[in-house]
């Protein structure tokens, strides 16, 4: 009988021992666990990069504005008006105002898709210094024939245009200056200009 006794205490430890059949052997590492670790990780690694990447861009956009700030006070100080210096103990006088030197009026002939055009234009010459009007005043004629050839070499459609405008100015501005030789036009301003 004690045996019997003895073999049915044995009989429960067997059967711990024996897997029960379907059930899935213990490994030593949880692999659901490991899963977790893992993303919990990468989580971190990317909270961690995202906030050095928004680091330097906070830095940057710092730097930037400071910059746009040094521009805008640059800008500021060009656009007050300048104050009298003083060289030397004497104070510095503003440029004199140039000279406005008016054309009389021009009336040409341009080329037009519509058929013949008039440009009437009158103008003003601005100059270096004064002394240069009595040159202009000696080559009136060169300088109207000039102004002429130019202005009838443009068409209709190229004067329209905003750049045509430009264009014709500078060169306007070029030709009187190559007849002139002791001074110089600064700035050509149309006064009038108007189509027929």
């Amino acid at each position: 009988m004690a045996e019997a006794a003895k073999k049915l205490q044995e009989v429960p430890k067997k059967l711990e021992a024996v897997p029960a059949a379907g059930a899935p052997e213990k490994k030593k590492f949880d692999v659901l666990g490991l899963v977790s670790v893992l993303i919990i990780s990468l989580n971190l690694a990317a909270v961690v990069g995202l906030g050095m990447y928004m680091k330097k861009v906070w830095a940057k956009m710092m730097e930037v504005e400071t910059k746009m700030e040094e521009v805008m006070q640059a800008q500021k100080e060009e656009e007050a008006p300048p104050a009298k210096e003083k060289l030397a103990g004497r104070a510095i006088t503003p440029p004199v105002p140039a000279t406005l030197y008016p054309l009389e009026s021009f009336l040409v002939n341009i080329t037009s898709d519509q058929g013949p055009k008039f440009l009437q234009t009158q103008m003003e010459l601005e100059l270096t210094d004064s002394a240069t009007e009595e040159e202009i005043t000696k080559k009136k004629a060169a300088i109207r024939d000039a102004v002429i050839v130019l202005l009838s070499s443009r068409s209709y459609k190229q004067i329209r245009e905003a750049s045509g405008m430009v264009t014709l100015r500078r060169d306007i501005l070029r030709a009187v200056n190559n007849l002139l030789t002791s001074g110089q036009v600064r700035e050509v301003y149309f006064t009038q200009f108007h189509f027929n």
